[in-house]
């Protein structure tokens, strides 16, 4: 094992075995025979070596990159993915508070509702799922939250995914864009009677919206790296 991350940070540092023996004023064969592992490494020795490699002790030991390095606060990425997630989250909120109510005017008025659809169908969603992503990039602004399992990512972005493609389930519905012979089979007749009608009415927003704000934080955790 000490032999194999031997050579391999020696690759990574650039070093051919002749350049490695020079630092450590020993001979080819003998870091040869450390990288075949023919010979044992002394505490001594080893010591030398990750200092001859500029790297850390366990890395010979463990392998490269299981040092991590110091988790460093506000970090850029995590600053500007904050900044982008908090203005969708306000604009959402004053819409809420502004444009909401003259789309909902306007189309009593005007009996011309597509203006109040298309905010209905957009913003909210838009507004939630933003809002997922906001709180776990601010606590990554001082905090590391990261999923450092490959697999558990690979999970989390399966789940968020899951979760988009409720709403575009639900939003495909509602705009009519499955195939007309879809809507006369009793499974999707009993969907859009006890799904999707329910799911259209303001008290369910909840239920509509709900899964937007996990699947935000998923995918946040899931591409965080």
């Amino acid at each position: 094992m000490i032999g194999r991350n031997c050579k391999r940070l020696r690759q990574r540092a650039g070093l051919t075995q002749e350049e490695l023996a020079e630092r450590l004023h020993v001979t080819r064969q003998a870091v040869s025979a450390w990288e075949t592992e023919k010979n044992r490494l002394d505490a001594e020795t080893l010591v030398a070596l990750a200092e001859a490699l500029g790297a850390d002790v366990q890395e010979l030991l463990y392998g490269p990159g299981v040092v991590q390095a110091p988790f460093a606060r506000y970090q850029r990425r995590y600053r500007v993915c904050t900044a982008i997630s908090a203005v969708v989250v306000i604009a959402w909120l004053v819409m809420e508070v502004t444009l909401k109510p003259y789309l909902i005017r306007q189309a009593a008025q005007t009996f011309i509702p597509y203006p109040s659809i298309a905010y209905f169908l957009a913003v909210p969603p838009l507004g939630v799922l933003g809002l997922g992503c906001l709180i776990p990039s601010l606590a990554s602004l001082w905090v590391d939250i990261r999923v450092r399992n490959i697999p558990a990512r690979r999970v989390l972005l399966v789940l968020g995914l899951v979760g988009l493609c409720y709403y575009l389930v639900w939003l495909t519905i509602y705009l009519g864009l499955w195939p007309d012979f879809l809507y006369d089979l009793k499974p999707v007749q009993f969907l859009v009677q006890h799904w999707f009608i329910p799911l259209f009415t303001r008290d369910h927003e909840l239920l509509r919206l709900g899964l937007l704000f996990i699947s935000g934080g998923f995918l946040f955790l899931a591409l965080n790296r």
